[in-house]
């Protein structure tokens, strides 16, 4: 086996892989592929439009997505832009959600799609610090995944981003992990990594599975879901509707 170097954030991992096979599928999802070097293109395009709006560094961003491309785009574009990611599952109590978003002091927050959003409409404005509503699929009341990607590309600030990526280190925190009651923990880029590499020396990933049944707002779904990116194994997502049958027979 090749011996795989650690990353020094999780965000290089993108990198790497986009450098070595840029056109190797990297997720698979309803049937469509996207490529490692599509993917480092959209993390760096919605990079620049979270800092046309503002995002500081340690910044928590919220997201509530069920596991698909787009959940790690928005992932590597939060924490190579100095962020903090906050994911979050979508079966949380109106309570918990509002306090979490709200202790977390996001600002930016991002919903997977208009049934999503019609579940949060009520709660969203208990939010007292939320600014912007970002969504992956179209959402009348929110900003969309490809207008941001849009405004990303016309607007890019190269040499911001890059000074942006040069600031974070490996002990900075790279996201909040949910652990109930309206709580979170920290958990640092060089704890991830590490955790990952434990798993890359045990060959997990080093063949190609649908590792997508693991939430991604777990830590356990995101360690498995790295290790992939890192070893370049293709990830593939179910979609909602293969989700419920697999769930329906579970």
């Amino acid at each position: 086996m090749n011996r795989i170097e650690p990353p020094a954030r999780l965000f290089d991992i993108m990198n790497l892989r986009s450098v070595r096979r840029p056109r190797r599928p990297y997720f698979c999802y309803r049937d469509e592929e996207m490529s490692a070097d599509t993917y480092r293109r959209m993390a760096d395009a919605l990079s620049h439009a979270l800092l046309l709006r503002g995002m500081k560094r340690g910044e928590v961003v919220g997201l509530i997505s069920e596991n698909r491309p787009e959940w790690n785009v928005v992932d590597m574009a939060v924490m190579q832009a100095g962020g903090i990611l906050l994911p979050l599952c979508k079966g949380l109590s109106a309570e918990e959600y509002t306090e979490c978003l709200a202790k977390a002091q996001v600002r930016l927050l991002f919903l997977e799609d208009e049934e999503l959003y019609s579940r949060f409409r009520l709660i969203l404005p208990q939010v007292d610090t939320l600014e912007y509503l970002l969504s992956i699929d179209p959402v009348e009341a929110a900003t969309p995944f490809s207008t941001l990607l849009v405004e990303g590309r016309v607007n890019a600030n190269d040499a911001e981003l890059q000074r942006r990526r040069s600031l974070v280190t490996t002990d900075d925190v790279c996201t909040l992990v949910y652990s109930g009651g309206g709580t979170y923990r920290k958990v640092t880029h060089r704890s991830l990594i590490e955790d990952v590499m434990e798993q890359v020396a045990t060959d997990l990933g080093r063949r190609k599975a649908a590792l997508g049944n693991n939430a991604l707002c777990t830590l356990y779904g995101r360690t498995k879901n790295y290790v992939c990116q890192l070893v370049g194994c293709t990830v593939n997502y179910p979609s909602p509707e293969m989700e419920q049958m697999r769930r329906a027979v579970a």
